[in-house]
């Protein structure tokens, strides 16, 4: 790269994936930065390019302003009824949507937690509490953790918790997530979803979903479940997720939304990827023997604490042996036309913690070489 040096600063956003925004502030274009900040499914980039191939724009139309055919089939994969479903542009509009329609005062958040529900927590004006986890724990909430939580709740008395499960960027899956819904004792409890599909086939994925959640909370407590399709289908750029939750909810939600906020083509596409889910979870199995590798081969750079190499859903999430550095090699990366998720702006993520991309082994192996090179023992 040739764009100069470069500031942590100007250059991490509040999200990974930013490369558009980043290229233009460094003066060059996006296909000189090899991105490992996103974690969209890019081992399927073929199989979404055929589907996004055959998607019409309809430019004439407005779009379906309730979604009707893609609710219809999210509500057949999901074995519900589509008044229980609510599509939205994306994850982070859904968010808002139950930030703003269900109105907590107060909201407990298991942390490392999505930025974008804190920045919805201020938008809204509730006051929110981070309930934190130990990175040594694999960021899990082990048994012996059940009763803070609980005490946790009874203390804050939230009007709304929010778990995202699978965690991103903590990585964990919660092996006791009955037990973690049942702590806690709150009208609704949103779980975020948005990285379940990749877990398709392990024993973690039959804890998690609405089928598996009925039963786990108490009597009075609502469950809302958000999930993404931009993640596992690689189309972070057409902007397309859903809520599924009781009726009463989704009504209340959908009072709030904007209309046509999901365009025609993401409607098509929406329906297209469904339709062709068997093919996208064939493709798990290659994805997580690339995990596994990408993981090795960045604990035999040296510059990580290897008790700490984590694997998430499709990504890897990693700490400096020197946390302080983190912003550090961030920007030396970047001189190398690399871009990395830097952790350290996620609310509850201890500091020195870098987040990566399940790429193909040719990207990940420039990736640890370069790696392999900085001093940041």
């Amino acid at each position: 790269m040739n764009s100069g040096p470069v500031s942590v600063a100007c250059a991490q956003g509040s999200h990974g994936g930013d490369v558009v925004r980043l290229a233009a502030r460094l003066g060059i274009s996006p296909t000189d930065i090899l991105d490992f900040s996103s974690n969209a499914n890019s081992l399927c980039d073929d199989l979404t390019r055929q589907v996004l191939a055959q998607t019409g724009y309809a430019h004439s139309h407005y779009p379906d302003s309730e979604c009707t055919g893609l609710r219809h089939r999210i509500a057949g994969f999901e074995e519900t009824q589509p008044e229980r479903i609510l599509a939205g542009n994306g994850s982070s509009e859904l968010i808002y949507l139950a930030m703003h329609s269900l109105k907590p005062r107060r909201v407990l958040l298991i942390a490392p937690v999505f930025s974008e529900y804190v920045r919805a927590c201020q938008a809204c004006g509730a006051d929110y509490r981070l309930f934190e986890t130990d990175p040594y724990d694999g960021f899990d909430i082990p048994e012996r953790h059940i009763c803070r939580l609980h005490d946790a709740v009874t203390a804050y008395r939230p009007d709304m918790a929010v778990i995202c499960a699978p965690s991103n960027p903590a990585c964990t899956d919660y092996s006791r997530m009955d037990d973690i819904l049942y702590a806690l004792d709150c009208p609704h409890v949103l779980v975020d979803n948005s990285y379940l599909d990749f877990l398709w086939g392990t024993p973690a994925y039959s804890r998690h979903g609405m089928a598996a959640y009925a039963g786990c909370t108490r009597t009075e407590t609502k469950v809302i479940s958000l999930r993404s399709m931009t993640k596992f289908f690689y189309c972070t750029g057409v902007r397309l997720g859903y809520c599924h939750a009781d009726e009463q909810t989704i009504e209340r939600m959908n009072r709030c939304k904007t209309p046509w906020s999901v365009w025609h083509a993401a409607q098509q596409a929406g329906m297209a990827f469904l339709d062709r889910m068997d093919e996208y979870r064939l493709r798990l199995p290659a994805m997580r023997a690339e995990k596994t590798a990408f993981a090795g081969a960045l604990r035999n750079t040296g510059i990580f604490d290897n008790n700490l190499v984590l694997e998430g859903a499709n990504f890897v999430t990693a700490r400096l042996q020197r946390p302080a550095k983190a912003a550090t090699v961030y920007t030396e990366l970047l001189q190398h036309g690399i871009l990395v998720r830097l952790c350290d702006n996620i609310p509850g993520m201890p500091q020195g913690f870098i987040r990566m991309q399940v790429r193909e082994k040719k990207a990940w192996s420039r990736l640890t070489a370069i790696l392999g090179t900085l001093d940041a023992e």
